[in-house]
This record gives C-alpha cells, structure tokens and sequence, in this order.
C-alpha cells in the first residue's frame, strides 16, 4: 500500500543496470563537435526513478537503450519506453517525465518524440 492505494505491479520484475557510459578525451574538449547520440539520451533519462517503485526506469526495463533514437543532425529525438504492466495508469507520468528531462537536458532545436 502507498499512500491508501493498491500499487499496480507491487512486485515488478528487476533488471540489471548496464554499465557505465566510456569517455574518449574528445568528450570533454568543448572545441569538438559532439554529436548527441542515442546512449548519452539513455544516460540522460535511465535513472528517473518509477512513480510507483524506488527503482529506476532502466532497473525495470522500463526503458532500454534500444528503444532511443537520436537523429543530431535533424535534431529529433525519439524514445520508446514499455510499461510493467498492460494498461499501466503510469505511462503518462513516465512519459512526461521522460520528456521533461530531456527538454530541460537538450539544446532548444531539438525535437523530443
């Protein structure tokens, strides 16, 4: 019970977390052109944590790096995230907040799908 409601998926299922993103020295050198491309969106958005659960979208499965497209030089954005459960009340929630982040994390000409 959380807050007087029944949880939806009380004992979801938990994955492991891939491993950190590698660094190559051209990453830190602001005179580079960076293209952003599909795991640095997924770095950005895998650990927003889960409405219902204290564990992280990617723990759940919830979002996979797979599922993250990045077109950099059409500026778009695209992520495709999968919900516990069939019929989840919190898929909107998730996606809002999938979307939020990455407003708040991109340059303004992209476009967030």
């Amino acid at each position: 019970m959380s807050g007087g409601t029944t949880l939806e998926n009380a004992n979801p299922v938990i994955f492991q977390r891939s491993g950190e993103r590698l660094l190559a020295d051209t990453d830190a050198d602001e005179d580079v052109h960076d293209p952003i491309d599909d795991r640095e969106i997924f770095d950005l958005i895998r650990s927003i944590n889960d409405p219902e659960h204290p564990l992280s979208l990617e723990e759940l499965n919830v979002l996979e790096q797979v599922r993250v497209k990045v077109n950099d030089a059409e500026s778009s954005v695209d992520v495709q995230f999968t919900p516990t459960i069939p019929h989840c009340s919190m898929a909107t929630l998730i996606g809002l907040s999938i979307k939020v982040k990455l407003l708040r994390s991109l340059p303004e000409r992209f476009k967030v799908r």
